[in-house]
C-alpha cells in the first residue's frame, strides 16, 4: 500500500467478520468490497441532468490467493470496456505485490422508470474513459 490517494483505489484491512472457518475471506466479501470500491469511484462522476439508473448485468470473480484477517488489501477499479449503454469494470484485489483476485462487473444504464437500456451520457462516458485500462 503506497499511501497515495487515488479515487479509483480503495485500501482496507480485512475485517474478522469477513473470515470463514478456514481462515480465508468469504467469497461474497470480495464482491462486497469491490462494490464499495466502485461506489467510492462513482462519487466522483460528473453531474448529469436526468441521469439514468445503473444496474449490474453481470459479475464474475477469479480468485488467485486467499486473503486472511488483517491483510492489507488494495482494490483498484479500472474500465475494461465502454459499450453503448454499458460499462465493464475490472477490480483488481492486491495484497502487497500479490494479486489476490480479479473481479469483472458489468453495469448497464437504464431509464429509471421503464428499466430499458439507454445510452451512457456523454459526460459520464468521457469521465469513464479516463479510467480505461
Amino acid at each position: 500500500m503506497d499511501g497515495i490517494k487515488r479515487e479509483n483505489v480503495t485500501e482496507i484491512r480485512i475485517p474478522f467478520r469477513d473470515i470463514d472457518m478456514h481462515g480465508h475471506m468469504h467469497n461474497a466479501a470480495y464482491y462486497a468490497h469491490a462494490e464499495a470500491a466502485l461506489a467510492s469511484l462513482w462519487r466522483h462522476r460528473p453531474v448529469v441532468e436526468n441521469e439514468p439508473a445503473y444496474l449490474v448485468r453481470r459479475s464474475a470473480c477469479t480468485f488467485h490467493r486467499g486473503l486472511r484477517f488483517d491483510d492489507a488489501a488494495r482494490f483498484t477499479v479500472t474500465v475494461a470496456k465502454l459499450g453503448g449503454s454499458s460499462v465493464t469494470f475490472t477490480v483488481r484485489v492486491e495484497t502487497g505485490d500479490a494479486l489476490a483476485a480479479e473481479l469483472e462487473v458489468v453495469w448497464v444504464a437504464v431509464n429509471p422508470a421503464g428499466r430499458q437500456p439507454v445510452p451512457l451520457p456523454a459526460p459520464t462516458r468521457d469521465w469513464l474513459a479516463g479510467y480505461a485500462s
